[in-house]
């Protein structure tokens, strides 16, 4: 079946109290900086060259977004599927877990095949994006997981092309459009779309090798 295997925190501080002179004593900003100035804050960590993202805060923010997806996981993973399904429902046949199903599934259809799939597929980006929050500097492991993927589909299922990953990103935008609702802006729209490119380049070239 065509299923993928696919802190920032800040301190206030207030002080009083007075010297012996009897004038108050500095606020300790100004104290620290009387001494030479604030510690620097912690530099973010090294993005991996092959990420789209230009800094970690893009990868910060693509994660926070995500939060909400993986709250929602189950209806996400069907929304996105259904989608596809409904721009592509010739692809309908190469899932033969669907086959008991009559027509083109929509977001609500309870079917534990088709649940199954749409959790599959889902769980592939969700991997991916927990792979690269732990190791941002070496993305080598999401690399491969996205690889892996490409090469089972080329394995395993008969007659599909990589044009059906390039298909699966509308939906994917749809799904990421549907569950953040008015948080879904063009910010947010073009952090997903990177990362989806991210992930359709290794998928193609595991499906290629």
């Amino acid at each position: 079946s065509l299923s993928f295997p696919l802190s920032f925190s800040s301190f206030s501080m207030m002080g009083s109290g007075s010297s012996s002179s009897g004038r108050p004593s500095p606020a300790p900003a100004a104290a620290a900086a009387a001494k030479g100035g604030d510690q620097p804050e912690a530099a973010a960590p090294e993005c991996d060259s092959r990420l789209p993202f230009s800094n970690f805060r893009e990868l910060f923010t693509l994660k926070n977004y995500w939060k909400t997806v993986k709250r929602n996981d189950t209806q996400c993973g069907k929304t996105m599927l259904a989608k596809f399904l409904s721009e592509k429902p010739d692809n309908k046949a190469l899932y033969s877990k669907l086959g008991k199903i009559n027509g083109i599934p929509d977001a609500s259809c309870s079917d534990p095949a088709f649940e199954a799939v749409a959790a599959a597929y889902l769980k592939v980006f969700d991997d991916v994006i927990t792979a690269v929050e732990e190791k941002p500097a070496d993305v080598q492991q999401a690399c491969d997981r996205l690889s892996n993927v490409g090469k089972m589909h080329r394995a395993k299922v008969s007659g599909m092309d990589s044009a059906a990953f390039q298909a699966m990103e509308g939906p994917f935008l749809f799904m990421i459009q549907e569950i953040l609702q008015d948080r879904f802006n063009e910010k947010a729209e073009t952090l997903f779309r990177k990362f989806f490119q991210f992930c359709l380049k290794y998928l193609i070239e595991g499906f290629n090798k």
